[in-house]
């Protein structure tokens, strides 16, 4: 069962929505906490009343000591200023006079005027006040509950914003900390160290990279193992042809030493040797193309080529003739195909005789003698298009091959532009070659 992932969009919307719901949490929790601690405590009956009569006494003073009217409104809001958490309500004679922090002003009268009372309501606290004109009803609020309260719901939402920010801040940090890590493990594979394995530690996009990261570490790994195991077979292969190259060589040397003194053998004697010779010949022949073809394939990144432009017809005929009459000589039944159209062409002659000399070396090798070998040719505007088909012998599958011919074929003919392709149905084995048209020949 596959791993299931999430996003970090949909990961960073759930923190944001667990932060939101603990701060909101913190703040209404953290406010009614406030609020029983300060009714349980700050607004008992006996600390409240304590508190009122402080304010009570401390007005009776001012209005002595300073010899205030009741009307005088400035003097009666400066001391409410001096004390912010009172509010008073002086009255008689038909007059009201109200006062808090702000100051003191005159309302109206008092008929209608009524004491708030109830859990929140300010404490209040009525007596008579001697004023310089005559004893007023005073009635006196305590209010500073109301601080408190503000002051426990700020310092709840200060708490709730300070939750909110650490818990996005530790996201972030983890974040942060998965992406450092996963910088440092992506610096080891790009310096060479590909022994650690990378894990992922979540599971989300950050994972997966890591998991694509170590999958590209595998992957270098696999690659450095196939080229170690080509370096081993390639050398392998270099030694086992050098060795091949100096056994007919020596053999050939040998022969042309004996028919130096052909006075000291007969004539049938001289053919055999010379037969030899040859043969010898051919395979130091075949071993120094496959030399070529593997130092075309394996050494050099591209191969030089001296391009010309020639007669598609007129060369295809003369190479193409020469290949198929040879393998009539060695016993190949061969149906060639051609056409008389013609269209120049821009090819490097040297390797295409080598492309030539590849494909046929590789009919005689692997083809079925008994079953005929196709040649085909087309000529068009476009450019030359040739195909060889013959039926692989039932014996080919054993012989081993580099399969660097083909390789050399694919790599000369791309490099002058043409398209090399080869394919192997059943034991039929198909090539198809074709030459572009010379630049400027296609819209003649």
């Amino acid at each position: 069962m596959a791993e299931r992932r999430f996003s970090l969009n949909w990961k960073l919307m759930a923190v944001l929505l667990c932060a939101t719901l603990a701060a909101v949490g913190i703040w209404l929790g953290g406010s009614f906490l406030g609020r029983v601690l300060i009714e349980k405590g700050y607004l008992q009956e006996s600390a409240r009343q304590k508190r009122v009569l402080a304010l009570c006494a401390s007005f009776q003073d001012y209005v002595v000591q300073h010899q205030v009217a009741s009307t005088s409104l400035e003097a009666i809001g400066q001391w409410n200023r001096e004390n912010p958490y009172a509010r008073l309500t002086i009255q008689g004679r038909d007059m009201m006079i109200t006062s808090n922090r702000n100051g003191a002003d005159m309302v109206g009268t008092a008929n209608g005027f009524v004491v708030r009372v109830g859990e929140d309501a300010d404490y209040a606290y009525q007596s008579a006040v001697l004023f310089t004109d005559g004893a007023y009803q005073t009635t006196i609020y305590e209010t500073s509950q109301r601080h408190l309260y503000a002051l426990t719901k700020m310092i709840a939402l200060s708490v709730a914003a300070a939750v909110f920010l650490i818990i996005i801040l530790g996201y972030n940090s983890r974040v942060i900390r998965n992406i450092r890590k996963l910088q440092r493990q992506v610096g080891q594979v790009s310096r060479g160290d590909l022994i650690k394995k990378i894990h992922p530690t979540t599971r989300d996009e950050l994972g997966q990279l890591a998991a694509d990261v170590d999958a590209m570490r595998l992957s270098m790994i696999d690659k450095l193992h196939r080229e170690q195991q080509a370096w081993q077979a390639n050398t392998q292969l270099l030694t086992a042809i050098s060795h091949d190259v100096r056994t007919p060589l020596t053999a050939l040397m040998g022969y042309l030493e004996l028919l130096e003194e052909p006075e000291e053998l007969t004539a049938a004697q001289q053919q055999t040797y010379l037969r030899i010779c040859q043969s010898k010949a051919e395979q130091l022949r075949d071993l120094t193309e496959e030399l070529f073809g593997y130092f075309l394939v394996f050494g050099q990144p591209e191969p030089e080529v001296h391009l010309e432009t020639m007669d598609a017809g007129t060369l295809l005929e003369q190479l193409l003739g020469e290949h198929n009459a040879e393998l009539r000589q060695r016993g190949f039944l061969v149906e060639a195909g051609g056409t008389e159209d013609t269209c120049p062409i821009q090819v490097d002659v040297q390797h295409l005789c080598r492309v030539f000399g590849n494909l046929y070396s590789n009919i005689q090798k692997y083809a079925d003698p008994g079953k005929a070998v196709t040649v085909d040719v087309q000529i068009t505007k476009a450019g030359a298009h040739i195909r060889l088909a013959n039926w692989r012998n039932a014996d080919a599958g054993r012989v081993e091959s580099t399969k660097i011919g083909l390789q050399t074929c694919k790599k000369l003919t791309a490099a002058m532009g043409g398209v090399f392709q080869a394919a192997l149905s059943g034991n039929l084995f198909v090539v198809e070659l074709t030459l572009l048209a010379a630049p400027g020949e296609t819209s003649a």
